[in-house]
């Protein structure tokens, strides 16, 4: 079976957005951990002391950590996202600094199934790239846009905001039909909501 031409659009932008990642690591990634931070006040201003759902960086995803060491400081609740074994959505455990985690799919790390499933108020996105509409390239699961999506159609509401380099930042991301853009998108630079 042929792909589409979407399908081979995104892989060609995961490729490029891969490699330009890469060399923003190499040169970014201690200092932009750092600038992240002066964002909490931005953060805590317009999500209070809420339930954030952070991330535990792969490959060479922003580093988040010390954010996420920051918020907890700041009395927000922690959990991170568990990935289901087949496509749906993802589903979210409360997660403290020190829990032993689980290997999920995708060599991602989650909490076990004894810690409490909760609902977050925040949920910070890991991405490959972004673009000005706040549409997001990932790796191609889609679990991140299920989610989303499941969260605009329910009662249950919260944010989805991308967290990136600021180098990251494309013209335009090649979008399907269950695509789903962001709510905002944190950089080095700063926190942009739409």
């Amino acid at each position: 079976m042929q792909d589409t031409p979407i399908v081979q659009e995104k892989r060609l932008a995961r490729e490029k957005a891969r490699l330009i990642r890469r060399e923003l690591h190499k040169k970014y990634c201690h200092t932009a951990s750092k600038q992240l931070l002066n964002f909490v006040p931005d953060i805590l201003e317009k999500f209070g002391r809420s339930i954030v759902a952070g991330f535990l960086p792969i490959q060479t995803e922003i580093n988040i950590i010390p954010l996420l060491h920051e918020l907890v400081t700041e009395q927000c609740q922690l959990c991170l996202p568990v990935t289901p074994m087949e496509p749906g959505c993802l589903l979210f455990r409360t997660f403290s600094f020190g829990q032993k985690l689980e290997l999920g799919p995708y060599n991602t790390k989650h909490p076990n199934e004894g810690s409490f499933h909760v609902f977050p108020d925040l949920v910070l996105v890991p991405l490959l790239t972004f673009d000005k509409n706040y549409y997001r390239l990932g790796y191609g699961g889609g679990f991140y846009d299920r989610t989303i999506s499941k969260f605009r159609t329910t009662e249950q509401k919260a944010w989805f905001v991308g967290v990136a380099y600021s180098g990251q930042a494309v013209d335009k991301v090649p979008i399907a039909s269950t695509d789903e853009p962001m709510d905002g998108i944190l950089t080095p630079s700063g926190l942009i909501l739409r």
